[in-house]
């Protein structure tokens, strides 16, 4: 049974895909078949991440129904599973429904779909949010950041889903905000922090998720003990602190089961 999750965020440049693509990887190198999609059809610079902004196939060319999904799906050296969408701008796109991909969904066999929704509250966003069975929120350690994840959480809790909990990213200043403080803001656990790291500059100039070419820099470490503590794998690396472990409960232990709501 796959188990489909939303990385949401509604504000832009919280470190989301970065999320999405690293969390994707780091869950395949737990013996994970993980697929992670390019749910932003206006923006979608997910294959920019990875060094190929320009695929043949893609999640637009599957929507519009020219491609069965599974002809969209390309496998990163980690393992990790990617389905990018088009980048280049097409007529015949402009008026696809994220709605539609519910009906393609059920044709990916793997363990965890990660929906890499687009940033904001807009129909995008929602609709990401609205395929998944449990969101992971994204947000900086700030102020304004925090206060707009606060209206992701709620849109995700309108619609009766499951947050797994809050990832701050970019963490590390001494202007930023507790943890305790975001938790009692946002009144859901934050499950795991990802320092501000220069590896990760390093990693996006290679096009690479920093796991991949950097894996035992700070960010890819909290990545990886992120990854495990959402299956409930109690394998974790140096550098516990960026995993929040008293929260760990039985139904974080969905991820690693692949049970949905």
């Amino acid at each position: 049974m796959t188990l489909i999750a939303s990385v949401s965020s509604s504000k832009g440049g919280s470190g989301k895909s970065t999320t999405s693509i690293n969390l994707g990887v780091a869950l395949s190198s737990f013996g994970k078949d993980v697929t992670i999609i390019d749910a932003n059809l206006s923006t979608p610079y997910l294959s920019m991440y990875l060094g190929a902004p320009d695929v043949p196939i893609t999640l637009h060319h599957v929507l519009s129904g020219n491609a069965h999904i599974k002809e969209a799906i390309y496998e990163h050296s980690s393992g990790a599973k990617i389905i990018p969408g088009c980048i280049s701008s097409h007529e015949n796109f402009d008026k696809l429904s994220l709605d539609d991909l519910q009906s393609h969904l059920k044709h990916l066999n793997s363990d965890i779909v990660v929906l890499d929704g687009a940033p904001g509250l807009d129909g995008e966003a929602k609709s990401a949010i609205a395929l998944s069975h449990e969101v992971l929120a994204v947000t900086t350690p700030e102020l304004p950041s925090v206060a707009h994840c606060l209206k992701t959480v709620r849109m995700a809790e309108k619609m009766d889903k499951r947050i797994s909990g809050i990832v701050l990213t970019r963490a590390g200043h001494e202007t930023d905000i507790k943890r305790t403080n975001v938790e009692t803001i946002l009144e859901h656990p934050v499950i795991g922090i990802v320092p501000e790291d220069d590896y990760m500059k390093k990693a996006a100039m290679k096009r690479e998720p920093v796991l991949s070419v950097f894996p035992n820099s700070p960010s890819a470490i909290a990545y990886h003990n992120l990854a495990g503590y959402l299956i409930g794998n109690k394998h974790m690396l140096e550098m516990k602190s960026y995993v929040n472990p008293e929260n760990a409960g039985i139904k974080i232990l969905r991820w690693a089961l692949g049970i949905k709501k």
